[in-house]
């Protein structure tokens, strides 16, 4: 999670845990362990983990290779990173997408999860991933797929009786700006290519979200949207908000949210 700003869940220790503890282990952690299953890490290797937040995918690594693999972490994101040395310790620099501060040819691997689409020009920044890596390195990234999320879309709805839904979009748009063109698998494919990286292989997988309401209402208060929502209402609006949040998805879901989310795996090594 690279960029924060006022309204950002990203710099608000509270959501950060709040990711971390229930909304990661569901939605971010099999991406992760399948996105290291496929760049196959070697133990001893120097790797990077681009966006690294609480450290969802660094832990893969761990699992995978061991301790003797030097995994290191860059994010702009401090509250991400301090929740993350709860579970975890593994080297963590602050910094920007677009200026990672290391030198060329630095690392044997790097990944990205998630986070390219977070990247105001995402060209630069993947040609940034590649700089820091050595020659022939494997890239790794995963973003969303364009498969609806009817959980999310029932929590919009509701949301837009409070807060015109144009606000709520133009505030994930100015975060996340090309969640929805990488929505499009040829578009990751492009971007790799465009960067300059070599043999791109491009695959989509299909996770099924399974977890109790209430967690799914935990989580979207820690989300962009449910950050910019709080910001604007009032406590009683913010209550009623709820109230009626709760009703529409014991009505819709039960007691337990469930549906499919697909992910967009991009894999490429450096020239």
């Amino acid at each position: 999670m690279l960029k924060g700003s006022l309204g950002s869940p990203y710099l608000d220790p509270a959501m950060a845990r709040t990711y971390r503890l229930v909304t990661a282990p569901v939605q971010f952690t099999p991406p992760a362990s399948d996105l290291v299953s496929l760049l196959g890490p070697a133990a001893g290797a120097r790797i990077l983990d681009v966006g690294t937040g609480t450290g969802i995918v660094a832990e893969q690594i761990q699992d995978v290779v061991g301790p003797s693999t030097r995994v290191v972490g860059v994010d702009s994101a401090i509250a991400m990173l301090a929740e993350g040395r709860r579970s975890m310790a593994y080297p963590v620099v602050v910094a920007q997408l677009s200026e990672l501060p290391f030198e060329t040819h630095t690392f044997d691997m790097a990944t990205a999860g998630f986070v390219i689409s977070h990247a105001r020009h995402y060209e630069a920044a993947l040609k940034e991933i590649a700089r820091v890596c050595r020659d022939g390195a494997r890239v790794g990234f995963t973003v969303w797929g364009s498969l609806p999320n009817p959980a999310a879309q029932l929590w919009t709805e509701t949301a837009t009786q409070f807060v015109p839904k144009a606000a709520l979009t133009a505030a994930f748009h100015a975060h996340i700006p090309w969640d929805e063109w990488f929505s499009d698998a040829t578009k990751l494919r492009q971007a790799l290519e465009g960067a300059g990286l070599a043999d791109c292989k491009v695959e989509t997988r299909t996770y099924r979200m399974r977890m109790p309401t209430s967690n799914f209402l935990l989580s979207r208060e820690a989300s962009i949207q449910g950050a910019v929502l709080r910001e604007r209402l009032t406590d009683d609006q913010w209550k009623r908000f709820q109230g009626q949040l709760f009703e529409a998805f014991e009505t819709t879901f039960g007691s337990v949210v469930e549906y499919d989310r697909d992910v967009h795996f991009g894999v490429a090594r450096t020239h």
